[in-house]
């Protein structure tokens, strides 16, 4: 004969208070939605939603829930000091490279004729070194004292080695006594991109022009600026700093050792190429510590043959 035996439920095991919350008959209570019709299996599982809706009730006042990610008693959230933090580089970097005409004629001039001959030659701005090279002859043809500074620094002091080139125009400066030195790059956004950039980050990459024409103190204040914030924008998602793209780097880029050159085309085994060019071998302008600490510009040293 056989003997049947009824397996036992889930809910055996539960107190009738639990059995209670599980058929909804106390979720109206609690939280004011309607409770189940019956209080059959089939319906156990949809008045599990109202405890679900008693959850977020009980978390509505008082500490925040997951619903929202609210925080307590209003306080910042680090989104807040990020956006504080975007906003203030942004300020900074547009201080710095955007200065009213005003402040500095000889830079506003200097600016226009930039743009000027990086659009007459726009046809061959894929060509990099030859589109620098153009726009630097052109400028000489305009007057100005431009040239071609190919930087290059060896791997001391956690900075590793590197090249890069730019355009630098000399000035006299009446104020100092002296000469002033404007950096000028054709791509100088560009060289602040990162992977994977914050919402924040992004909103400093728009802040930097294309073309950038500033005084060498000006790029230095700006390159420590965009490079924290590039260091925030990386941690913050879970990246590690590359050495090209910490501080010290990037300042070597514009204001490291420097060879200046003022050939309209690269020169072939370091011998000048249509005549009266030259090539000047030249420390730092503000990059030792001891032009750091004067911030006098360091002149040019001997020449190359």
């Amino acid at each position: 004969m056989a003997v049947f035996i009824r397996a036992k439920r889930v809910t055996d095991p539960l107190d009738d208070k639990v059995k209670a919350r599980l058929r909804g008959e106390d979720a109206q209570q609690m939280t004011g939605y309607a409770s189940c019709s019956s209080g059959s299996e089939h319906d156990a599982a949809p008045c599990l939603s109202g405890l679900v809706h008693a959850f977020l009730f009980e978390n509505a006042d008082g500490s925040p829930s997951a619903a929202d990610g609210s925080s307590d008693h209003g306080a910042p959230s680090d989104d807040d000091d990020a956006g504080d933090r975007a906003a203030a580089a942004v300020e900074t970097v547009r201080d710095l490279l955007k200065p009213p005409a005003e402040r500095d004629p000889f830079r506003a001039r200097l600016f226009f004729d930039v743009l000027a001959a990086a659009e007459a030659f726009s046809g061959v701005r894929k060509n990099g070194s030859a589109f620098q090279r153009a726009v630097m002859a052109k400028l000489r043809v305009a007057g100005y004292n431009a040239g071609i500074c190919k930087a290059r620094w060896e791997t001391s002091g956690g900075v590793t080695a590197g090249t890069y080139e730019y355009i630098d125009v000399v000035a006299a400066s009446p104020e100092r006594a002296g000469e002033s030195r404007y950096i000028v790059d054709l791509e100088f956004a560009a060289e602040f991109e990162v992977a994977w950039a914050t919402e924040e980050y992004v909103r400093v990459l728009a802040a930097l022009p294309r073309v950038a024409v500033a005084s060498a103190e000006a790029v230095r204040q700006v390159v420590r600026v965009v490079a924290d914030a590039a260091r925030r924008s990386l941690r913050s998602r879970g990246l590690h700093v590359p050495p090209w793209r910490k501080s010290r780097y990037m300042l070597a880029k514009w204001l490291g050792p420097y060879r200046r050159t003022v050939n309209p085309v690269p020169a072939s085994s370091g011998a000048a190429v249509g005549g009266g060019g030259a090539e000047v071998k030249c420390r730092a302008v503000g990059f030792p510590a001891l032009a750091a600490a004067t911030g006098r510009l360091v002149p040019p040293a001997t020449r190359t043959r």
